[in-house]
């Protein structure tokens, strides 16, 4: 049975989502992409989570983002007055309230671009029928946001990112694009590769009670959570190719091979790069450490 609470926020989130929609610089990813626009509403989700498109410098990228958060406020708060919209814009957020529901409106400051074109979404059939809404949304491309959810399911391991991996693993799989978008999502994390690759699992018997509960009319129950992680892990090291595990330990190395992945212009890439190098540089026995680490488990 879905929750009332989460039912109010994502009525406060199709409120607002056409005024976002109008900053054509943003394309939505994450959670709400997948199942409020890819997929039929098999789960609530009540965030709105942003990607910068273009690629400029860093002051000029936070200037414009600022100042489109500052138009999305100014749009919400005339058409709506009743919101309350706090801007927080040293981490580009919007926090929207309106009768005891609050969701956020994020930025993704490092994250930035998209590795091939947006596409454009409406929001699925149910949404539209149960929420009696309509809006059309900029979605990042499907690979690059199949990535970043495998990411982070892998990182995070919360349910809700594997309840979403569950739905990949049984419709898309992953496909050459999904796992070109993985690879860039890989490097522009600010997680070390090994560790995300091959995770420690843990438990989330709590965030399943407390942040998952309620977000579904479906059953997902902890097994199922367990066995769509390590299932998850399994189809990522089946999947990388000879020339993914080589790119992979090139970036590693501070050697980037761009022939095999052309990733060279994204902020979080070249962040990734310099601190690799920085690493390499100033303590090269960690960083050995580190590589020879990353090698076995490509290879394990």
């Amino acid at each position: 049975m879905k929750n009332q609470t989460y039912r109010k926020q994502v009525q406060l989130l199709l409120d607002v989502l056409p005024e976002v929609a109008k900053e054509s610089c943003f394309a939505l990813h994450g959670g709400t992409a997948i199942n409020l626009f890819v997929r039929d509403l098999p789960r609530l989700s009540v965030d709105i989570d942003l990607t910068y498109i273009p690629i400029e410098d860093r002051p000029t990228t936070l200037s414009n983002i600022s100042s489109a958060l500052v138009r999305i406020k100014n749009h919400i708060e005339k058409i709506l007055p009743n919101m309350r919209i706090q801007h927080k814009e040293d981490i580009g957020k919007l926090i929207v309230s309106s009768q005891g529901a609050e969701i956020k409106i994020e930025v993704n400051l490092v994250g930035r671009g998209i590795i091939s074109e947006s596409v454009t979404m409406v929001l699925c059939d149910k949404a539209q029928d149960e929420f009696k809404a309509f809006v059309e949304m900029s979605i990042v491309p499907l690979g690059q946001l199949y990535g970043g959810k495998i990411c982070a399911a892998l990182d995070r391991q919360h349910p809700r990112d594997l309840f979403d991996i569950k739905y990949l693993l049984k419709n898309e799989g992953f496909s050459d694009a999904v796992r070109r978008g993985f690879l860039f999502c890989l490097l522009a994390s600010d997680r070390p590769i090994n560790e995300i690759i091959t995770p420690n699992f843990h438990d989330h018997h709590k965030a399943m009670d407390n942040q998952f509960a309620g977000m579904s009319d479906e059953t997902f129950l902890y097994e199922e959570f367990e066995a769509t992680r390590e299932t998850l892990v399994e189809v990522v090291h089946k999947n990388l190719t000879d020339n993914d595990k080589e790119f992979l330990l090139s970036v590693k190395n501070a050697t980037p091979d761009w022939s095999l992945y052309d990733f060279e212009k994204y902020p979080a890439v070249r962040w990734k790069l310099q601190n690799l190098q920085k690493l390499k540089t100033n303590n090269p026995t960690k960083h050995k450490i580190q590589y020879n680490a990353l090698e076995e488990k490509l290879n394990g």
